[in-house]
């Protein structure tokens, strides 16, 4: 299977690109000069290095599947608003305009759990068709393109699936997210400061996440014009703290952690666990 993605340099992309390259599909990646992955590839895709606003549809020739992961403004990262317009909602608009025109028969595209923003709250478990109130600029923004592309795969009869990541971690993760920042001082002896982390999250592995995208190209189960969406989570509520605590310990950390020696981040949302219906490859309570 000819498969086409974008964002195949970032965290999950990186892990989702070995995943279709070692399972013998022919990939083209979008990725800017200079980029590589995150973790290192046992076999090369097609690298077309271009912007994607300069995509065309000869790009997609043959192309089964395309695969949308490329984003702006993932936190702890910034972006403006002209950004986050461009990458999150503009770009996906003009992908899946190409992918109808090219005759590609299924989309793939991520988002995030943070376009549920306050909504989620509500909820033991968020489901996938839960209103969208989202708080953050990222958050906005990547709900904004989603209904774009949910009312053209609609309008289109074109096969869709949506996949929200909930908190998604592991090597090759930005440096300044929570797992990397509590990984570097437990490795290297040191305290570790923390905000009071009585947060509830869903952490989930990036092998899982992208093992989901990867089902998500040849799952038998969508149909043309009724997009699927699912949240990519693992359906378990954890603490911040919880989470923080279990991991120093598995590292084998000497130092001290140091919970509420850091405020809480503006807009903080007290819950956001996912509902999983729908997740062809759920976690294991051992991952």
């Amino acid at each position: 299977m000819k498969v086409f993605i974008t964002g195949g340099t970032g965290f999950v992309g990186s892990y989702l690109l070995s995943e279709l390259l070692r399972a013998g599909h022919e990939v083209v990646a979008v990725r800017r000069a200079g980029s590589e992955t995150v973790i290192p590839l046992e076999i090369e895709p097609i690298w077309l290095e271009r912007s994607l606003i300069e995509l065309t549809t000869s790009d997609l020739v043959d192309v089964e599947v395309v695969i949308h992961l490329a984003s702006a403004g993932v936190s702890p990262q910034q972006a403006s608003w002209e950004e986050l317009e461009k990458v999150n909602v503009k770009s996906g608009l003009h992908l899946i305009q190409l992918s109808h025109g090219a005759g590609v028969r299924r989309f793939v595209a991520a988002g995030t759990c943070y376009e549920y923003g306050l909504e989620a709250e509500k909820w033991e478990r968020v489901p996938p068709n839960a209103p969208l109130r989202p708080i953050t600029p990222y958050g906005s923004s990547k709900a904004a393109g989603f209904l774009i592309l949910q009312a053209f795969a609609m309008a289109n009869k074109l096969e869709l699936f949506y996949g929200r990541i909930f908190a998604a971690y592991g090597e090759g993760q930005f440096s300044g997210n929570l797992w990397p920042s509590l990984r570097r001082a437990a490795l290297s002896g040191a305290n570790f400061q923390m905000t009071d982390g009585k947060q509830v999250g869903d952490f989930i592995p990036v092998n899982i996440a992208a093992k989901n995208l990867f089902v998500a190209t040849f799952r038998s189960d969508l149909v043309r014009g009724k997009p699927m969406v699912v949240n990519i989570g693992s359906g378990f509520g954890t603490s911040v703290l919880e989470f923080a605590q279990r991991w120093w310990i598995e590292l084998g950390a000497t130092g001290a952690l140091e919970p509420g020696a850091l405020p809480s981040r503006p807009n903080q949302l007290a819950r956001m666990v996912a509902d999983t219906r729908g997740l062809y490859y759920p976690i294991n309570t051992k991952d």
